[in-house]
């Protein structure tokens, strides 16, 4: 169990990774409000065929949020993780994409570690231990390194689109929180399932309202058909919203909302990767070192949990021999 958590976490990043790349392909084409609008309800009709054949379970629908049952208390958290994300997280996230180059984006999302250790501490009560704040610290100064050294007056990063980013970076760990809270009662599925429908149902009615005050509903769905931009959907709806979505929740059902989140070099290292080599994107001698110490914060830290991990279950068995041979 524990190499799938870990395996999950990595894979997940690495998907997050290259989404931000697709996303700005995306918005250079495609208005915002689309990109959103149509990638969600892509996700959502994926998940209707799944459930409809029984590929995967899922025990919780809309019409729960509107009377009482078993799990009704835990409803409130399962609303406010896909409140955080998708409508909140990827609303910023895109608009700070859509504003700034990739590496710039990636840099800036790099910050999800420390903020999920703030917010763990205060909502969930989890503490880390000294060396694994002195390695969130070491990440923190790359990112602020390579921040002060970005030239935003060229036109390519502009300040409200870092100020998007870093709003992303909050709400994206607020919904890490919020899902490992709804994941004692929810399935990993039921929280992807219900954060891709909120996201489907919110960006749709004000994506329909718009087309409509503009006139031009009947060409709703026209950037499905460039093959270019289909393409780009299928990842960030399917690839990323579905499968890695899936994978993020059920790995942060069982580690914590920080050593989650430090897996998050991965994500920033993809999407840097894809943005030089695909975005023909320029790397200088500033992104190297602050990239260095990014990447030195998430190996740090991700020892550590997993030493940490190891050891707790270690002393969990340890407990539970010395209570049966009492008992015996």
């Amino acid at each position: 169990m524990e190499f799938v958590v870990y395996l999950f976490a990595i894979l997940k990043n690495m998907i997050y990774g290259s989404t931000v790349f697709f996303t700005g392909e995306l918005s250079a084409s495609v208005d915002v409000l689309d990109v959103l609008a149509l990638r969600y309800l892509m996700s959502l009709v994926v998940f209707w065929l799944l459930k409809l054949l029984r590929v995967i379970k899922i025990e919780v629908g809309i019409k729960d949020f509107f009377k009482k049952g078993e799990r009704t208390g835990a409803l409130k958290n399962l609303l406010l993780t896909a409140l955080f994300e998708p409508v909140l997280y990827m609303l910023f996230e895109t608009l700070g994409v859509f504003s700034t180059t990739t590496v710039t984006a990636a840099v800036i999302l790099a910050l999800a570690p420390i903020t999920s250790c703030i917010c763990e501490m205060i909502f969930l009560g989890e503490r880390n231990t000294l060396l694994q704040k002195i390695f969130l610290a070491l990440g923190i100064a790359g990112v602020v390194f390579i921040a002060v050294n970005t030239n935003t007056s060229d036109g390519q990063n502009s300040v409200l689109g870092i100020i998007f980013l870093l709003l992303a970076v909050c709400t994206g760990s607020l919904f890490s929180v919020f899902s490992r809270r709804s994941s004692k009662s929810f399935s990993a599925m039921e929280i992807t399932y219900i954060s891709c429908a909120l996201g489907a149902v919110v960006f749709n009615a004000a994506n329909v309202i718009r087309h409509l005050v503009r006139g031009d509903i009947l060409s709703y769905f026209n950037p499905y058909f460039d093959v270019d931009n289909l393409i780009g959907f299928v990842v960030l709806a399917i690839l990323s919203t579905v499968v890695a979505t899936a994978m993020n929740n059920f790995a942060l059902s069982h580690m914590q909302v920080s050593t989650m989140a430090a897996f998050g070099g991965l994500s920033t290292l993809t999407t840097i990767f894809i943005g030089v080599i695909f975005g023909g994107e320029e790397l200088y001698y500033f992104h190297y070192i602050g990239l260095s110490l990014i990447l030195a914060r998430m190996i740090g830290v991700s020892v550590i949990a997993i030493r940490r991990d190891r050891q707790k279950a270690r002393d969990e068995l340890a407990t539970a021999d010395n209570g049966c041979e009492k008992k015996e």
